[in-house]
């Protein structure tokens, strides 16, 4: 599992009541139907291919973000990014949906640690449920396990 988080991202602020959606559903609200380099489905479409309704969710704050998050805007917005699709180059998500959802790029090769006690939860047929808690000390994910 990586310990460390980077790409693009959205705040929780904006997409947490989308929390325990469909595979489907994440899919359009979160434009991952996007085509990988090799021009293959991204990993999520595949999965949906496969019948599975799973993914996970990163929730927490991350150490140290000044200077390391940006909102990916092109040179029409006014920025300097030159991101392929999905990326829209506008700061917003191409939902497949009527959401219209804020997006952040974590700067190239200043990806950052979780705080704290940050948590990763499973999705599983609209069932959430807390999967690894990051642990500080060890810099990493622990697997949480129901006591």
């Amino acid at each position: 599992m990586c310990n460390t988080i980077g790409g693009f991202v959205a705040r929780q602020a904006d997409t947490g009541h989308l929390a325990g959606q469909s595979l489907k559903q994440t899919i359009d609200n979160f434009a991952l139907d996007y085509k990988k380099w090799d021009g293959s489905d991204s990993n999520f479409v595949q999965a949906l291919n496969r019948g599975e309704n799973r993914y996970l969710v990163f929730e927490g704050r991350l150490t140290e973000v000044e200077d390391t998050v940006d909102i990916p805007r092109g040179h029409r917005f006014g920025g300097n990014h030159e991101d392929e699709l999905p990326c829209t180059l506008n700061g917003f998500i191409a939902c497949r949906s009527d959401e219209i959802l804020p997006e952040y790029k974590i700067l190239e090769k200043k990806e950052r640690y979780p705080e704290n006690g940050s948590v990763i939860w499973a999705v599983e047929d609209g069932a959430k449920r807390k999967a690894a808690v990051y642990d500080e000390e060890n810099e990493r994910f622990i697997p949480y396990v129901n006591k």
